[in-house]
C-alpha cells in the first residue's frame, strides 16, 4: 500500500489536478450546452430545410406578451419549415413525385406539408429557456442587431423617392422591399415600413409567379406603412433577404415547373449564394419534394409555406414575386448583378444533381475496352397519350441503323429524379416529338444533341418552346418537322380538310383550337427514311 508520506504526497497531487482541471472541464461543459441549443432541432424535423442556420433566425418577443403567454411559460413559436420532403400529404391536393414529365399530376399524396417548430436557442448556462431570458429591444420590444453582435444586412439600401413595386413587365409584377419588411403569413401581406414614415401609404395584389396574366395565380399583398399607423411587431427577425412566390398556375407539367418557376427564381435568388429565405404561397408539397435538389442549391434555410405561417417575420430585404424574361429563357442583358445564362443554369441544375463537371467523360464511354467501338447513345423519350409514336418498332430499328444505342425511357414512370437526371447524363443526345418530356434535356451535357420531331401544325411554336432554349444551354438542336403523311390527322380528317390543308387558317382561330387539333388530336408515323438525315446530322455533332 506504500507509506503514509507517499499516500498524503498523492492525495495533494490530486487536489491539484482537481483545481487545475475544474475551470477547464466547466468552460468545455458550457461550450457543449451552448451549441447543442444552437443547434438541436425536434426530433420529429425531419425536412432538410429545418433549421439548417438557425443563427440567422432571431425569435423576438412583443412588449405585450411578456406579460402574457411568455409568463406562463408558453414558448413562442420559431422558424416553421414546410418538412415538406418526407412529411404525409392531405388527402384532396393530390400531386406525384414524378420525373420530369409532362402530365398533370394523378391523385395519391396528401396535401398541405406540415410545418415543424425548431427548438430555440438557450442561454449561456443552459439551464433556462429564451423565454425567461429575454434578449435585448427596441422601443417596438424587438431584438436590436447591435446589441446581439449581428452584423447588419447592407445588400439592399432603399431608394429614396422610388415605389417599391413594379407593375410594368408584361411576365411578371415585382416588388423590392429594402429596409424593413415584415412577411404576414396568415393574410399574405408583405408590410414595408418606410423611413422615413409618409402620410401616404400605398397597396399592391401581387400576383406572386411569374406568369401574372393567369388569374388564379395567389396573389400576396404588398403595404407601405403609413405615419399613422403602427407596424405589426416581429415574432421573429432574419438576417438574411427573403423571396415570396407562388406556386399553382400551371405546375404539375415539368415545362411550366422550369420555366415558369424554377428558372425564374434562379433568376431571383442565385444572387444572394444561399443566404436567402424562400415563402412559399399557395404551396405544393410534391413540388417542394421533387425539386428538392435544385432548391437545396438555392437556399441553406428553412422553406416557409407562407399561408400557413403564424409568425410576423422581419427582414431587411423582401422580394415579391419571380422575375422571367422569356419562356424557357434567359437575357443576360437583362440580369445586371450576374450576367446568367442559360448554360448557366443547365450548369447549376446538374451540380444541383451531382452529374459530373464538364470534362469528365459519359459513363459509358469511360470503360477503357476498345472505347472507339462504344456507340453513341440516344435516349427516345416516349408519350403516353398525346403525339405518340405509333410505329416505334420502325423507329428503333432506323436509330440501330444509324448507329445509336438507344435508350428508351418514360419520365411519367421515374419516381426518382436524381436517378433519371443520371441517366440522361449517360446520353449524348435525346429524341422525342415535342412535349414537355423534351424539357429533360436540361440534365444534357455541353454540346449533346436534342433531336426534336415537331408534329404537323405546331411549326410556329417549336423554336421558342424548344429550339432557342437548346441553344441557350450550349445544346445542339436538330429539328424534324412532320408532314401531313406523317400525322395520323391525315387519317381522320382527310386530305381536302383544313386541319390537313391549311394548318395557318385553324392555327388563327386561336390557341384553343390548336390546343384541341393539333396538340391533343395527333399522332406521328414517322418515315424513317425522310427521317434519316435528321440522324445523320445529330452524329456529325456527337461525334
Amino acid at each position: 500500500m506504500g507509506s503514509p508520506k507517499a499516500a498524503k504526497s498523492m492525495v495533494k497531487q490530486r487536489i491539484w489536478r482537481h483545481r487545475l482541471v475544474a475551470p477547464f472541464a466547466a468552460v468545455l461543459i458550457t461550450a457543449v450546452v451552448v451549441f447543442s441549443g444552437l443547434f438541436a432541432q425536434d426530433p420529429s424535423a425531419t425536412s432538410e430545410f429545418t433549421a439548417v442556420n438557425a443563427g440567422n433566425t432571431l425569435p423576438v418577443r412583443d412588449k405585450s406578451e411578456s406579460t402574457g403567454a411568455a409568463a406562463r411559460g408558453s414558448p413562442n413559436k420559431e422558424d416553421l419549415a414546410t418538412a415538406a420532403f418526407e412529411q404525409e400529404l392531405d388527402v384532396g391536393n393530390s400531386e406525384p413525385n414524378q420525373a420530369f414529365q409532362g402530365t398533370v399530376p394523378a391523385a395519391g399524396e396528401r396535401g398541405t406539408a406540415t410545418a415543424v417548430p425548431v427548438q430555440r436557442e438557450r442561454s449561456s448556462g443552459g439551464s433556462e429557456p429564451e423565454e425567461k431570458q429575454s434578449p435585448p429591444q427596441d422601443q417596438e420590444g424587438e431584438e436590436t442587431s447591435a446589441k446581439s453582435g449581428l452584423v447588419q444586412y447592407t445588400t439592399c439600401t432603399p431608394r429614396t423617392g422610388a415605389t417599391v413595386c413594379d407593375l410594368s413587365n408584361q411576365r411578371y409584377d415585382i416588388c423590392e422591399l429594402c429596409g424593413d419588411a415584415r412577411a404576414i403569413g396568415r393574410s399574405s401581406t408583405v408590410m414595408y415600413v418606410p423611413q422615413p414614415l409618409t402620410s401616404n401609404g400605398e397597396e399592391w395584389n401581387i400576383p406572386a409567379q411569374s406568369r401574372k396574366s393567369l388569374p388564379w395565380i395567389k396573389k400576396v399583398t404588398v403595404k407601405t406603412l403609413k405615419a399613422s399607423q403602427q407596424a405589426p411587431s416581429c415574432t421573429s427577425r432574419h438576417t438574411m433577404p427573403a423571396i415570396v412566390f407562388a406556386l399553382g398556375g400551371f405546375t404539375g407539367n415539368v415545362w411550366h415547373d422550369v420555366s415558369d418557376v424554377l428558372v425564374p427564381l434562379f433568376l431571383t435568388a442565385r444572387q444572394f449564394d444561399q443566404d436567402v429565405q424562400l415563402l412559399v404561397t399557395d404551396n405544393r408539397p410534391w413540388f417542394i419534394k421533387k425539386y428538392s435538389a435544385i432548391l437545396r442549391r438555392l437556399t441553406r434555410h428553412s422553406v416557409i409555406d407562407f399561408d400557413a405561417d403564424d409568425e410576423v417575420r422581419c427582414y431587411p430585404h423582401v422580394i415579391v414575386g419571380l422575375r422571367s424574361h422569356r419562356d424557357l429563357g434567359i437575357d443576360p442583358d437583362s440580369t445586371p448583378q450576374k450576367n446568367y445564362t442559360m448554360v448557366d443554369f443547365r450548369l447549376f441544375v446538374r451540380e444541383a444533381y451531382g452529374l459530373p463537371a464538364p470534362g469528365v467523360d459519359i459513363p459509358y464511354r469511360a470503360d477503357k475496352d476498345e472505347p472507339e467501338k462504344k456507340k453513341p447513345r440516344m435516349m427516345l423519350i416516349e408519350r403516353g397519350k398525346t403525339r405518340r409514336l405509333v410505329n416505334t418498332p420502325d423507329v428503333l430499328l432506323g436509330l440501330g441503323w444509324f448507329g445509336f444505342e438507344v435508350v428508351r425511357a418514360d419520365p411519367r414512370t421515374h419516381s426518382d429524379l436524381e436517378e433519371f437526371a443520371r441517366l440522361v447524363d449517360s446520353c449524348d443526345a435525346m429524341m422525342g416529338v415535342h412535349g414537355a418530356g423534351l424539357t429533360n434535356m436540361v440534365f444534357l451535357r455541353s454540346g449533346a444533341a436534342l433531336v426534336h420531331v415537331v408534329p404537323y401544325g405546331v411549326e410556329f411554336m417549336a423554336d421558342g418552346f424548344y429550339g432557342a432554349p437548346a441553344r441557350d444551354m450550349g445544346l445542339r438542336h436538330v429539328r424534324y418537322s412532320v408532314g401531313p403523311d406523317e400525322s395520323t390527322l391525315l387519317e381522320k380528317y382527310g386530305r381536302n380538310h383544313a386541319v390537313v390543308r391549311d394548318p395557318e387558317a385553324v392555327r388563327s382561330g386561336g390557341w384553343e383550337k390548336v390546343g384541341e387539333v393539333y396538340m391533343t388530336e395527333q399522332d406521328v408515323v414517322l418515315n424513317v427514311t425522310r427521317f434519316g438525315p435528321s440522324l445523320l446530322k445529330a452524329i456529325e455533332f456527337i461525334v
